[in-house]
Formats: structure tokens, sequence, C-alpha cells
């Protein structure tokens, strides 16, 4: 069973329980303490809506909130956090974000939190950097963390949606047994390179180069991470200025 947020969550809380200076003794009152922040997947939806959310969060401050359009629509956007950190109450905070809605004119600077205080449950916003909510989602810790990922759970062929801020086009993306990835779109895009499951978390680290255009995002090399639930693979490379983002939501 891969590692997840629970126990980090529970030394967060619990701080007598996972001290490790030797007295056993929590920070005095008010006091704010940062810990690891948590890591794992969650699924659940935003608050309000029908539209689906996959949270995806990493031990070294990254997150990755996916969620889906009202209707049943697929994948409409995702918000990704750099930098994040972990208060001893559990609450996960990044000033570093942007959140990126297909079609859209541009990533909006965001706040992402997320309350890790009542794991497996969870709670979090997106919110606008003036203060206001811009997304707000809840959701549980996903079954699917208990399938270790691997380069052979991984292989397949996936067709699907690829997205840019500029729109969408079909995709299929082959991922082989080596890690080896290549993938088409519709409208004449080639692009390869590499997924890898990542360490300590039922995650994928993604890296691909694209061809010139009509590719969504040209001659440019993005670095990211990616969700395997099942047959369906959702997959977030930002650009390295983070002004756009390569989305995938695919299936085998």
């Amino acid at each position: 069973m891969t590692r997840n947020a629970i126990p980090i969550v529970v030394c967060a809380v619990a701080l007598a329980a996972c001290s490790t200076n030797g007295a056993n003794t929590a920070p005095p009152p008010g006091t704010a303490t940062t810990t690891l922040p948590s890591g794992g997947v969650y699924k659940g939806a935003l608050k309000g809506s029908t539209a689906e959310a996959t949270l995806l969060t990493l031990f070294d401050g990254t997150a990755y909130l996916f969620y889906g359009g009202a209707g049943g629509t697929g994948l409409a956007g995702v918000a990704v956090a750099k930098n994040g950190a972990q208060s001893s109450d559990g609450r996960f905070t990044s000033d570093s974000a942007f959140d990126y809605r297909v079609g859209k004119a541009g990533a909006l600077p965001v706040v992402f939190n997320v309350d890790f205080a009542h794991a497996p449950a969870v709670d979090g916003t997106v919110a606008n950097k003036d203060g206001s909510a811009d997304l707000a989602f809840s959701g549980k810790a996903a079954t699917i963390l208990d399938i270790a990922p691997s380069r052979a759970n991984l292989g397949g062929l996936y067709s699907g949606r690829g997205m840019a801020l500029g729109g969408t086009t079909q995709t299929r993306i082959t991922v082989a047994g080596d890690g080896y990835l290549a993938g088409t779109t519709t409208s004449g895009c080639i692009f390869k390179g590499t997924a890898a499951p990542h360490e300590g978390a039922n995650a994928y680290d993604v890296s691909v180069t694209f061809g010139p255009a009509p590719c969504p995002l040209p001659d440019v090399t993005v670095t990211g991470n990616a969700v395997l639930d099942g047959a369906r693979l959702l997959v977030a490379l930002p650009s390295p200025n983070r002004s756009d983002v390569f989305l995938f939501d695919g299936r085998k």
C-alpha cells in the first residue's frame, strides 16, 4: 500500500504523538508550526455543483485540482499550486498557484487552500488574490491509494481530449512498458516524452516535448504529473513560465 495523506495529517493534528524531540509536548497555544505537506489522491465534487473534482497533493508542496464542467462534460480545467506549506492544524496553503480554464484567455493567479484536519475527508478553495472564492471543493481519499503506481499499470493506449487555454483537440497517447510516451492529435501535433511512478504518492511524473505548431504548446518541453484512476488518465503539464498548461483526459 502506498503512503498517503492520513498518517501525515494525524501527525499534524496530534503533535504529541509524533514529536521527535523526546519531550512529547505540544507547542504553546497559538504557535503556528509547519509540517510536511500531505500527499495523496482525493475524489469529490465542486461545492454547489455536480462537477467532479480530483485533488492530487505531493509531499513537495505541489498540488493539482482537476475539475469538471457542469453537466458532466469532462475535464474543464485545473488549478496547480507550487511551494505550498502545511500548518500543524492540517491546513495546506499555497499563494503560488494558477487556475487554468480551458478556452479562457489566460492563467488566473490564485491562492490554493486545503484543509486536511478531518482526513480522509478534505475541503478546500481556490480563491482569487483579492480573497473572494473562485472554486470550492470537497472530497475524500480515493480507493486508488491502495494500488501502487507502476509502469505496468500505466502502459497502454489512451484516447481522449488534449487541452490548453486555446482550446481542445482529440488526442491519443501511448505509454510503453518502459515508460516511453508518444502522442498525436487530430490537428496534426506529434509529441513524445516519458512517464514514471512518483515516489511516495499514487501519481506519475510526466515530461513531454511538443513538436511545432499546431501543437498546443509548440516546441516546448513541459513537466508535471498524472493520476491514473482505473482506465482514466488525467495529466497536467504547466508551461515553463506557467502561463499555459497542457491537459489530457483520456481512457484506455
